[in-house]
C-alpha cells in the first residue's frame, strides 16, 4: 500500500473521493466522513509527511515535489471514477494533482472539490514563511483558520508549527504557471467567514477549467470548524452525484422509484422469540423437525391473579391451547439503564423488543452502539395493549405506565431512544398484518433514503382472555386447538405469542460492508380490501390478487419465478379459501409442468402470533431461502378442496423440499389484517458470492475479546463462547473471534484470551475467566509506551513478526536502510543469522532500537497509540523517535553513534542489579570509595549499580550471605557512570547539527523525570542520557499518578515489567503489560498482549486485527441477566394521571443528614435499594430517565428549595446533588418538607 493511503480503495464504491488535508492539519478530519457519506462513495484520506501516522517524517515544503508524489501514489487506483477534495493547502494540492493526471493522460477526476483560500491566483504576496510564530498564527486566524487551541497548548503549538510553516512556505514559493485547463467541473465551498467573496472565488477558478464552476456557501461557515459535518457531506454527495455519468449516478431520495426497478434490500440480521424457539437457529430446527409448539396454557398464566383476575367465561379453546413464550416477566432492566420502577410499568412487549433488537443486530455483526446517531429507522408492528389494561384494572396509572405501553408509539420510540437511532420511528397497528406492514414501511424507507439501515419488528403477548372470547363468538378460534392451514379440517386458529426483528440494508451497502445476507427483498406492496369483501372483517379475493401482482411487478418478476409462498394461513375456512383461490388465480397457467408453487404457514407450527404473525412468516421464509430448504407444513391430513382442483398450481409440502437448482430461489410472504390491510413481500435468495480467498485453515494466534455490563454476564458469555469454540476449525475460530471483536458492543466489564485455535481459546476461557474480569475505568485509560534499554536482545528476535506484520516489516526495512547508511552492516542479516552479532555492543543498541520502533509501529497499526512515551537508558532513543522529536534517519545516526562509542568502553567496568531500595543501594556503593555508583533506580526494591569490575566482584562476594539478591547485568561497561564522561564530548560534537522537532506524543525523560518539549532533546541531552543515572522508578510513579494508566513494554524481551509492578505495588488504577519474551512465539505473545490490553481497558482497532468479518452460524449473543419485572397490583385500583409521576413516600432514616435523606428519596423514585445507588456515578447510568428526573427535581425543590433542571439531575451523581442542596440551603438536614 502506498505511504500516502492507509488502505486500498473499495471495489464496490461508485466513486473514490481522495481528500487532501488543510494547512498544518492531518487526514483525521476526513475519517468520519465515511459514516455520513453514502456507501457508494469511498473516502480515502491522503496522508502527508509530518502529520499523524507520518509524524516522524519531515514535512515537505516543495509543493511541486509533493504533488508529483501524490499523483504517483494515486495513479494505480484510478480504475474507477474518482474526485479530489482539498481545503486550503489541500485544495491547491488537489488542483496540482489533477493537472498532473490530466497532463499525462491518466483518467481525469469527475470533479475537483475545493474549500477555503485555495485559488492559485489569490495566494498571499508577502513572505509569510519569514513571519514570527505569533504573526504567522495571527495571519492564519485572520484568513479563516482557528489556531486558538495552539496558543492554549504549548506542546501542541510546538508540534504543529513546523508543519504549518512548511505549508506556508509552499504557498509563498508557489507560482501559478498557466496550463491547459482542466476538463472536470470544479465545486467551490465558501464559508461566510472566508475573506474572498464566493463570486470572486468562482471567477478565479473559472479560468482553470473548460467545464463548469459551482460555488456553494457553507451554512455554518468554515468547512470543518463551523459547518456541521452532515451539512457538508450532504453538499458533497449532491456534487458527486451531479458529476457522475448518468449510467453510474445513484438515485436521489426525491426521484420516483420506477416499477420493476426497486433497489434490492438485504436481510442481514435476525432476532426472534417464538414458542419453543429463542433465536433464528432454534426456529430453523423447530421448522425442519416439523415441531408443534402449541401447548396447553401454562399454569403460571392462569394462576396469576394480577393477570387474569376473575374469568367467569373464558373460552375453552383459549384456556386449553396457545403458543406461549417463557419468562415474559423477566427483563434485564439494568442493561438498558432503566430503573426498576420504570421497568415494572413497561409493557413486556417493549422489554422483549429491546432485547431482541439487540440480538438481531448482534446476529448481523453490527455493534448496536455503532448505530448511535445514524439514520437507522425503526418500524414496529403490534396490536395488543394487554399490559396497559392490566395496570388500568389493578393499579394507579402514571406517566411511566403511559410511556411503557399506554401509547403504542413508544414501542418504536423506546428502541430509538435506547440506541440513539435518528431515522424514522414508527409503530404500526394493522391488526394481524402489523409486523409485515412494518417490513413494508422499512423497505420503503430504505428506497426513499429516509433510512440507511432499518429495523422491522413485531411483538405480541397474550395476557388477557377477552380478545379470544370475541374471536370465539365469530368462529375464528379452533376448537381442536391447532392452526391447520391448507387442511379441509381447519376450523380456526389459536392465539400465540412472539417477537421478531430483522435488520435491513440496501443490498449494495450490505455487500460493500461485507455483511452476511440471509435473503433479499426484491419488491413489496400493500393495499386494502376496501369494501370488496362485503364486510369490514371479511377478506377480498380481488384485493389479494392485485396485491400479489403489484409486489411481483415491483420486483420485476413473473409469477412463474415464485416457488414458495408463505401464506397468511390462519386455518379458518373462509380465510384459507379466499387466500388459496387468489394464489391459484395469479399463479395458474404460469407454472412449468410438474413444478407447483408450494404454500405453507408458520402458524401450523406455533399458532397465530397476531401482531407478530407477519414477521414470524417473514423470518421463516428468509431462513428457508438461506438454507435452501422449504420446511414441511405439519398437521396436514386432508388437503383443502382448492388444493384438489385439477388446474391448481399450488401444493402444501408435507416434508422438507429442497429449492429447485435450475433457477434463482424466489418466495413470497403474505399477511392480512382484520381491518383489511394486506401486505405481500417478494424475497429472493442472496446472490452467490465467491469464497473468500483471504482465509486459510492454517492455525495462527487469535485474540478473543468479551465484555458485558457486569461481571456475571461476562462470565456467562465466556462459558457460551467456550462451548461454541470447542472443536471449531481454524477458519471458524477466527470468524468467531472477529465477530466478538468487531460485531459486538464493547462494555466496561471485560476479559480476553489468546490462543492458537478454538480448543485453546475454550480451555483458556474455562481456566482463567472466573478471576480475570476487569472493569474499564469510566474515563478510559492512558497508554504509556515503555522502551527498555539493555538486556532485551536475543538471537531469533523479530523473525516471526517480519513474516506476519506488514507494519513491523516495513519499519524494520526502513531501519535497515538507515543503519546500513550509517554503519555499513545489515539489520535484516543480523536478525536472520544465528551468529554472535547480537553480543556486540555496537550492534545490540541499533538492533534493539529498530525492534522497538517497529513494535511501536505494529501496535499503532492495531490502533494502540501512546498517550505518553518514555525510555530506559538507550530506550529513550526509540521513545524520541516514536514521539516525533527525531526522524528515523536521524535516530539511526544517534543510536549507531551511541553503540559505537560505548563499544569502545567495553571492558571498562560493568553493572550489577541488587534487590535494594535506592537509598540503601547508595549507602552500599559508598563503601567502595566511588568505584561503584547508582546507575538506575528501577523500583523501590531494585537498583542497578555501575562501576569497576573488581569492585563489583567484591560487592557480589560481600552480599553472598546477606540475603540480598544480586547479579551481573549482561553488559561489560559501566553505563550511566563517570566512565562514560570521556565519551560525552565526542557524542556532542557528532550531534551538533541535531535539531529535534516538537513532540507529537508527550515524552517523560528518565534523565530529568520531567516532561520534555522536543527541541530540548538535543546533543547535550543525549550526552546526559549516557552519563546520568536512570530515574525510572520516579518516572513510573509520576505517570501512574496521572490517572488510570496501562504501561505497555515495547521490547523484544521483557526486562522492565517486574520493576514497574514493584513501583506500582499497593497502588490502584495502573496495569503493566510485559513485552515479548525470549524464545516464545512472537505472534502468540503479541496476541496475548492484545488480550491483556483489552482486559485493562484499551480498545484496539479490531478491523486491523481482523480485516475480514464473516459471520459463522450460532455465535453467542448477550447473556441477559433477567429479573422478575411486573407491576404491583393495588388493593383498590384507581386511575389518575399526575403531572409528575409520584412514587411512594420515602422511608426517612431516623438518623442522618442530607445524604441519607437524599438517598432515601432517590430510592423511592427509582425503585432501587440504597445499596444499589452509587454515590459518584451520574443518575442516568443507574436507570434515571427524564420522567424520574422530573420527580426528583420536584422533590429537591419541595424538601430543600433546591432548584435544578431535569437535565442537570440526569447528569448529577448523589454527591453532586448533596453538594447542590448544601450550597443552596445551608441548614439542610431537617426531616420535614418546606412549607409553602
Amino acid at each position: 500500500m502506498s505511504e500516502f493511503l492507509s488502505r486500498p480503495p473499495r471495489r464496490s464504491a461508485r466513486v473514490r473521493l481522495f481528500c487532501l488535508p488543510y494547512s498544518g492539519g492531518g487526514a483525521s478530519i476526513f475519517r468520519g466522513w465515511q459514516r455520513d457519506l453514502p456507501a457508494w462513495v469511498d473516502v480515502l484520506p491522503v496522508l502527508l509527511p509530518g502529520r499523524e501516522e507520518r509524524a516522524g517524517e519531515p514535512p515537505l515544503a516543495d509543493l511541486d515535489a509533493l504533488a508529483d508524489a501524490i499523483a504517483d501514489a494515486l495513479r494505480p487506483h484510478l480504475d474507477a471514477p474518482f474526485a479530489l477534495f482539498g481545503h486550503s493547502l489541500g485544495g491547491l494540492l488537489a488542483y496540482q494533482v489533477a493537472l498532473r493526471l490530466h497532463r499525462d493522460g491518466a483518467r481525469a477526476p469527475v470533479a475537483l472539490l475545493v474549500a477555503g483560500l485555495t485559488a492559485p491566483h489569490r495566494l498571499a504576496p508577502d513572505p509569510m514563511h519569514e513571519y514570527s510564530d505569533e504573526r504567522l498564527l495571527d495571519w492564519v486566524f485572520e484568513m479563516g483558520g482557528t489556531p486558538a487551541e495552539l496558543r492554549d497548548d504549548p506542546e501542541l503549538m510546538r508540534a504543529a508549527l513546523p508543519v504549518l510553516r512548511a505549508d506556508v512556505t509552499m504557498f509563498c514559493t508557489y507560482r501559478h504557471r498557466p496550463a491547459a485547463p482542466l476538463t472536470c467541473p470544479i465545486a467551490v465551498f465558501s464559508g461566510r467567514d472566508d475573506t474572498i467573496a464566493p463570486a470572486e472565488d468562482a471567477q478565479v477558478w473559472g479560468e482553470l477549467t473548460d467545464s463548469t464552476v459551482r460555488t456553494q456557501v457553507l451554512p455554518g461557515g468554515h468547512f470543518f470548524v463551523r459547518t456541521h459535518r452532515r451539512e457538508l457531506t450532504r453538499m458533497l454527495t449532491a456534487e458527486l452525484r451531479r458529476c457522475l455519468p448518468p449510467e453510474g449516478r445513484p438515485r436521489t431520495t426525491t426521484e420516483p422509484v420506477p416499477r420493476g426497478r426497486m433497489e434490492p434490500v438485504a436481510v442481514v440480521g435476525i432476532g426472534c422469540r417464538l414458542p419453543n424457539a429463542s433465536g433464528p437457529q432454534a426456529l430453523w430446527r423447530l421448522l425442519l423437525d416439523g415441531e408443534d409448539a402449541v401447548t396447553e396454557v401454562p399454569d403460571v398464566r392462569t394462576d396469576h391473579p394480577a393477570v387474569y383476575g376473575r374469568l367467569p367465561a373464558v373460552p375453552s379453546g383459549f384456556r386449553r391451547f396457545g403458543g406461549f413464550l417463557d419468562d415474559v416477566e423477566g427483563f434485564d432492566a439494568a442493561f438498558f439503564g432503566i430503573s426498576p420502577r420504570e421497568a415494572d410499568r413497561m409493557d413486556p412487549q417493549q422489554r422483549l423488543l429491546l432485547e431482541v433488537v439487540w440480538e438481531a443486530l448482534e446476529d448481523a455483526g453490527i455493534p448496536p452502539t455503532a448505530l448511535a446517531g445514524t439514520r437507522t429507522g425503526v418500524f414496529v408492528g403490534q396490536m395488543g395493549r394487554d399490559y396497559w389494561e392490566l395496570q388500568a384494572r389493578h393499579s394507579a396509572l402514571d406517566l411511566h405506565a403511559l410511556t411503557g405501553g399506554g401509547l403504542s408509539s413508544f414501542l418504536s420510540g423506546r428502541i430509538s431512544f435506547a440506541l440513539d437511532l435518528r431515522g424514522p420511528s414508527v409503530s404500526v397497528d394493522t391488526a394481524c398484518s402489523s409486523s409485515l406492514t412494518a417490513v413494508h414501511l422499512a423497505w420503503q424507507s430504505l428506497q426513499l433514503g429516509d433510512s440507511d439501515v432499518a429495523l422491522a419488528a413485531g411483538a405480541n403477548l397474550v395476557l388477557l382472555p377477552e380478545l379470544a372470547a370475541i374471536y370465539e363468538q365469530v368462529g375464528l378460534m379452533s376448537r381442536r386447538g391447532r392452526c391447520r392451514f391448507g387442511d379441509a379440517r381447519g376450523d380456526g386458529f389459536v392465539r400465540s405469542e412472539g417477537v421478531g426483528v430483522v435488520v435491513l440494508k440496501p443490498l449494495a451497502r450490505a455487500r460493500a460492508d461485507g455483511d452476511r445476507v440471509y435473503a433479499v427483498i426484491a419488491g413489496s406492496a400493500s393495499n386494502n380490501d376496501g369494501s370488496g369483501g362485503g364486510s369490514l372483517v371479511a377478506p377480498a379475493q380481488d384485493a389479494q390478487e392485485r396485491l400479489l401482482r403489484d409486489a411481483l411487478d415491483r420486483a420485476g418478476l413473473e409469477p412463474a419465478a415464485v416457488d414458495y409462498v408463505e401464506a397468511h394461513g390462519t386455518g379458518t375456512n373462509t380465510g384459507d379459501s379466499v387466500e388459496l383461490r387468489a394464489l391459484s388465480t395469479v399463479f395458474a397457467g404460469a407454472r412449468p409442468a410438474g413444478r407447483p408453487c408450494l404454500v405453507g404457514s408458520v402458524k401450523t407450527n406455533i399458532g397465530h402470533p397476531e401482531g407478530a404473525a407477519g414477521i414470524s412468516g417473514f423470518i421463516k421464509t428468509v431462513l428457508s431461502l438461506h438454507h435452501r430448504m422449504i420446511p414441511a407444513n405439519p398437521l396436514l391430513s386432508e388437503p383443502h378442496p382448492v388444493l384438489l382442483e385439477p388446474d391448481t398450481p399450488l401444493r402444501v409440502p408435507t416434508e422438507p423440499v429442497a429449492w429447485p437448482q435450475d433457477s434463482a430461489p424466489v418466495a413470497g410472504v403474505t399477511s392480512f389484517g382484520l381491518s383489511g390491510t394486506n401486505v405481500h413481500v417478494v424475497l429472493t435468495a442472496a446472490p452467490s458470492e465467491p469464497e473468500p480467498d483471504d482465509e486459510d485453515d492454517e492455525p495462527r494466534p487469535l485474540v478473543l475479546p468479551l465484555s458485558a455490563r457486569d461481571p456475571a454476564p461476562a462470565q456467562a458469555l465466556a462459558s457460551a463462547y467456550a462451548d461454541r469454540l470447542d472443536g471449531a476449525d481454524a477458519v471458524t475460530a477466527r470468524r468467531v473471534c472477529a465477530v466478538a471483536a468487531r460485531g459486538r458492543a464493547h462494555h466496561d466489564w471485560r476479559t480476553a484470551v489468546a490462543a492458537l485455535d478454538g480448543d485453546g481459546l475454550a480451555a483458556a476461557l474455562r481456566d482463567r475467566v472466573s478471576d480475570e474480569v476487569n472493569r474499564r475505568p469510566a474515563d478510559g485509560v492512558r497508554v504509556v509506551f515503555v522502551f527498555p534499554g539493555h538486556g532485551s536482545q536475543w538471537v531469533g528476535m523479530g523473525r516471526e513478526l517480519l513474516n506476519s506484520s506488514a507494519a513491523f516489516r516495513e519499519t524494520i526495512e526502513s531501519c535497515d536502510a538507515a543503519i546500513r547508511s550509517e554503519s555499513g552492516w545489515s539489520l535484516l542479516k543480523v536478525l536472520a543469522d544465528d551468529g554472535d552479532e547480537l553480543t556486540k555492543t555496537a550492534v545490540i543498541q541499533p538492533a534493539v532500537w529498530a525492534m522497538q520502533v517497529a513494535l511501536a509501529k505494529h501496535w499503532r497499526s492495531w490502533g494502540i497509540r501512546p498517550d505518553v512515551v518514555l525510555g530506559h537508558s538507550f530506550g529513550e532513543v526509540a521513545a524520541a523517535t516514536v514521539a516525533g522529536a527525531i526522524d528515523l534517519p536521524t535516530a539511526a545516526r544517534l543510536i549507531c553513534l551511541r553503540g559505537e562509542l560505548t563499544a569502545q568502553a567495553d571492558g571498562l567496568g560493568g553493572m550489577v542489579a541488587v534487590t535494594l531500595p535506592a537509598a540503601e543501594a547508595e549507602a552500599l556503593a559508598a563503601r567502595y570509595d566511588e568505584r561503584i555508583v547508582v546507575a538506575a533506580r528501577n523500583s523501590p526494591r531494585l537498583t542497578v549499580l555501575s562501576g569497576e569490575s573488581d569492585a563489583l566482584d567484591e560487592l557480589l562476594a560481600d552480599l553472598r550471605d546477606t540475603g540480598v539478591r544480586a547479579g551481573r547485568v549482561r553488559i561489560n561497561f559501566a553505563s550511566h557512570s563517570r566512565f562514560m564522561e570521556p565519551l560525552q564530548p565526542r557524542l556532542i560534537e557528532a550531534l551538533k547539527d541535531l535539531r529535534p522537532q516538537p513532540l507529537s506524543v508527550p515524552l517523560r525523560s528518565t534523565v530529568t523525570a520531567e516532561r520534555m518539549s522536543g527541541p530540548d532533546l538535543d546533543a547535550r541531552y543525549w550526552a546526559d542520557n549516557l552519563r546520568s543515572p536512570v530515574r525510572f522508578a520516579e518516572v513510573i510513579a509520576a505517570e501512574s499518578g496521572e490517572g488510570p494508566t496501562v504501561f505497555l513494554e515495547i521490547s523484544p524481551h521483557s526486562v522492565l515489567a517486574q520493576p514497574m509492578q514493584q513501583c506500582l505495588a499497593g497502588g490502584d488504577g495502573a496495569t503493566v503489560v510485559a513485552g515479548l519474551r525470549r524464545g516464545v512465539s512472537e505472534t502468540a505473545r503479541v496476541a496475548e498482549i492484545a488480550a491483556r490490553l483489552y482486559s485493562a481497558g484499551v480498545d484496539p482497532d479490531w478491523s486491523a486485527i481482523y480485516p475480514a468479518l464473516r459471520l459463522p452460524e450460532d455465535v453467542p449473543t448477550y447473556p441477559w441477566q433477567r429479573r422478575r419485572t411486573w407491576f404491583t397490583p393495588a388493593e383498590t385500583p384507581r386511575v389518575e394521571t399526575p403531572a409528575v409521576p409520584e412514587s411512594a413516600a420515602p422511608e426517612i432514616p431516623a438518623e442522618g443528614g442530607v445524604l441519607a435523606i437524599l438517598i432515601a428519596e432517590l430510592s423511592a423514585v427509582l425503585g432501587l435499594s440504597a445499596e444499589q445507588i452509587p454515590r459518584r456515578r451520574p443518575l442516568r447510568e443507574v436507570g434515571c430517565d427524564s420522567l424520574a428526573a422530573v420527580e426528583i427535581r420536584a422533590r429537591l425543590e419541595r424538601r430543600w428549595g433546591t432548584e435544578m433542571s431535569s437535565s442537570a439531575v440526569l447528569g448529577a451523581s448523589v454527591d453532586d446533588l448533596a453538594e447542590a442542596i448544601t450550597a443552596t440551603h445551608p441548614d439542610a438536614g431537617g426531616r420535614t418538607e418546606r412549607e409553602g
